[in-house]
């Protein structure tokens, strides 16, 4: 149908918007006052700070955070960026960053390199584009110092979580991944297993090279041999573990016992094993690493080393708040420690 072209249209006006000016004539106070109240700063007293608070929600005043940063030099946004957000392992790990980085009344921005080096750099550059205040990073592979120095220098703190960079004059939060694989290939020998393969790592993250470096510690401080067809590398995923077991059950002489980089790798191996009719922890013994929660709730409860995901995101956001107030604080290095979580699909748990 035709619109009648004829037709008053009716006329469009701008809604006024609500500005610190109008709180500040409503209450006789002045807009310094409103602005100090808003930041709960103690020079306002209490009782001014609810009524101008009230007035705000009364008028529906929206606080420009834009513009306070220009007099404060702080945006309160932190941008946080890991390589996998489909990792429940990332999932408990930024949750605890935003609850320390909320009670410290900042917004994290969040990105998933999903192991692109171009998407990390293009965030990076937006981030520092928005004046953010500073950068929790889990580093895609490939990332290097030279990528992470220049921003420090330049006064970003920068925080980096579970994947460590050589040379990076960074803060770092990790777990203790050489001794993470060396407990859990420990326990598989303690249970009488003598030859152990590994199940992905490798040299392409901290973690992958330290996690391999605690499997190949504990074989030799056993004694046991460990030839190149006992580590086998993989997609960290549980396709990957998946698809690494079918190549270890076809050895002509399988192993009695698995060890997995992650629980992921870990459940796709074990999903695979009762594919075949091969029962975890009876047929063939499976440690994970991590401590996600899938672990405990698979059908063949997954042993595994629980690494401290809560207390990494929450020491990492923490050291970033504190070097927001202090830039010139050294240097933090905080390597927390892993613990071994004995279940069925090694054979010695319930």
């Amino acid at each position: 149908m035709k619109e009648n072209s004829d037709r008053q249209q009716p006329k469009k006006t701008r809604a006024h918007k609500v500005t610190l000016r109008d709180i500040a004539e409503s209450l006789g106070v002045s807009t310094a006052t409103v602005s100090l109240a808003i930041n709960n700063n103690s020079l306002v007293a209490k009782k001014t700070r609810q009524q101008v608070l009230a007035k705000i929600e009364e008028l529906g005043y929206v606080y420009n955070r834009g513009a306070a940063s220009l007099s404060t030099g702080e945006t309160r946004t932190i941008g946080l960026a890991v390589h996998d957000f489909t990792n429940t392992y990332f999932t408990r790990v930024c949750a605890s960053i935003e609850t320390v980085l909320s009670k410290n009344d900042r917004m994290s921005f969040l990105c998933n390199t999903n192991e692109s080096l171009e998407r990390q750099k293009r965030f990076i550059s937006a981030l520092i584009e928005h004046s953010a205040d500073g950068l929790i990073l889990c580093p895609a592979i490939g990332t290097v110092a030279d990528d992470i120095n220049p921003l420090v220098r330049q006064g970003q703190p920068v925080v980096l979580i579970a994947r460590d960079i050589e040379g990076a004059e960074a803060d770092f939060v990790g777990n203790d991944d050489v001794l993470a694989l060396k407990i859990a290939t420990e326990h598989l020998i303690k249970l009488g297993h003598r030859k152990i393969t590994m199940l992905g790592g490798g040299k392409s993250t901290s973690v992958g090279k330290d996690r391999r470096t605690g499997y190949l510690t504990a074989m030799r401080e056993a004694d046991l041999e460990v030839t190149p067809e006992m580590t086998i590398g993989c997609d960290s995923n549980f396709e990957g573990g998946a698809d690494a077991v079918k190549k270890v059950l076809a050895a002509s002489q399988p192993p009695t016992a698995i060890v997995c980089f992650n629980d992921r790798v870990a459940l796709g191996a074990i999903s695979e094993l009762f594919e075949r009719d091969l029962k975890p922890g009876r047929d063939i013994a499976v440690m994970g690493c991590d401590g996600i929660g899938e672990g405990g709730r698979a059908y063949a409860r997954l042993s595994t080393v629980n690494v401290q995901k809560t207390m990494m995101g929450q020491t990492a956001a923490e050291i970033l708040v504190s070097r927001l107030e202090n830039p010139d604080q050294p240097l933090k290095r905080i390597i927390l420690e892993p613990k071994l979580v004995i279940r069925s699909s090694c054979g010695a748990g319930n």
